[in-house]
């Protein structure tokens, strides 16, 4: 099994890790699953979790019950519990992903789990729903400050604004913004979204995607981008 490269005092339970990761000082690393050529940034906490290859966690995240698949990245001061992260995903600084609510229907707002490590010696009697996560999907760019919201799904290719409060599930290729977030509009047209949806680049082997790097990431979409990423997905 690979050894994490520890850059400073790092603090590592229970994990295994995958060639060439490393980690930064303050990191605390528990119960979890790592890929090749992971990073995790001062202070951040990753608790039971999977992360796939080439993944980027910056300092002071807190990362729990979650899997976050290959070269996705997280911002500063991101916070993510109980979510499912896609491939290629963009996610920026004090992010926030997945939280439990508070049920203001009842006497108190306080949490159960709280009761339950105050009055209850932390015996688990909660009936929080461990099995309902968010779900991001891929290529998905979550701008600065957002928040969404526990058991929310977020489609393949979706833009959400910076600041946005995602309440509801948003549709593939749609950008949303605002409190409570509503979309805006389609990234483009729906014959190219039915199209990307199909041909899903992000699931090519790397060596395709890295030999086609500039298609994907400086051409517009248009009618002959399609053609091309249709040949090579053809071609796979």
């Amino acid at each position: 099994m690979a050894v994490i490269e520890s850059m400073g005092k790092v603090d590592i339970i229970n994990t295994k890790v995958g060639k060439n990761c490393r980690g930064y000082n303050g990191s605390i690393i528990i119960n979890s699953d790592f890929g090749d050529n992971v990073s995790i940034g001062n202070d951040t906490n990753i608790i039971n979790c999977i992360l796939g290859n080439n993944i980027a966690v910056n300092r002071r995240c807190y990362v729990n019950d979650s899997t976050i698949d290959d070269f996705s990245y997280l911002g500063i001061n991101t916070t993510i519990n109980f979510t499912k992260i896609g491939k290629f995903c963009s996610i920026a600084r004090n992010a926030d992903i997945g939280g439990f609510n508070h049920d203001y229907t009842v006497v108190s707002t306080m949490p159960e789990f709280r009761f339950e490590q105050l009055f209850n010696n932390n015996i688990r009697t909660s009936s929080r729903v461990r099995n309902e996560y968010c779900n991001i999907g891929n290529d998905v760019w979550i701008a600065a400050g957002a928040h969404i919201l526990h058991n929310v799904t977020i489609g393949d290719g979706a833009v959400i604004g910076a600041g946005a409060v995602v309440t509801k599930d948003v549709e593939p290729y749609t950008i949303v913004t605002g409190i409570p977030a509503r979309p805006m509009k389609k990234r483009f047209e729906q014959k190219y979204i039915d199209n990307l949806l199909d041909i899903k680049w992000w699931n090519w082997p790397t060596e395709i995607i890295r030999q086609n790097i500039d298609l994907i990431i400086h051409t517009k979409i248009n009618d002959s981008t399609i053609r091309k990423l249709k040949k090579i997905a053809n071609a796979i």
